[in-house]
């Protein structure tokens, strides 16, 4: 009898290996995102979003607001953007996909570059992404546009993407 309870205890303990991991620790989270200048009219902002919920716009040239304005999202809306950066392995992407970078074969000219970053526990991952270089990895321009849509950029940008 000790045989079939053995054989229990390991499907049981098989089926807690696939229960579902606790969300990472994203308390404390900040995310940053900035639209560099291009030849013609791109919007050039920066935005910085926290756990709290609180947004930090600060827009330069072609944006509905030239200056600082601050606004709030829902803070589990910010902590589930932090995860979604570790979901796309933000932390091993290249710091850089810029002219001359092996990850950048081709290049189109007249793009801004937007950066990205992210800091949790006191560790921060930056990524610089020339919109010139093909073949960046999707998860990438995912997380550029989900940074603009959490922190609801369109109201001060007057850009919707």
């Amino acid at each position: 009898m000790s045989r079939p309870l053995t054989l229990l205890g390991a499907l049981a303990l098989a089926g807690c290996a696939h229960a579902q991991q606790p969300a990472p620790a994203v308390d404390g989270a900040v995310v940053t995102l900035e639209r560099t200048a291009c030849y013609g009219s791109c919007p050039i902002y920066s935005v910085r979003l926290s756990d709290d919920g609180t947004v930090r716009f600060v827009g330069e040239r072609n944006v509905t607001m030239v200056g600082t304005a601050e606004g709030t999202v829902k803070p589990k809306r910010v902590r589930a953007l932090a995860r979604r950066f570790g979901a796309a392995d933000y932390w091993k992407l290249a710091d850089r996909y810029m002219p001359g970078e092996a990850n950048c074969p081709r290049y189109a000219a007249d793009l801004p570059t937007v950066i990205t970053s992210i800091t949790i526990a006191g560790k921060t991952k930056r990524v610089e992404h020339d919109h010139g270089c093909a073949g960046v990895p999707p998860a990438l321009l995912a997380l550029e546009m989900a940074v603009d849509s959490v922190g609801k950029t369109a109201r001060w940008t007057g850009v919707t993407r």
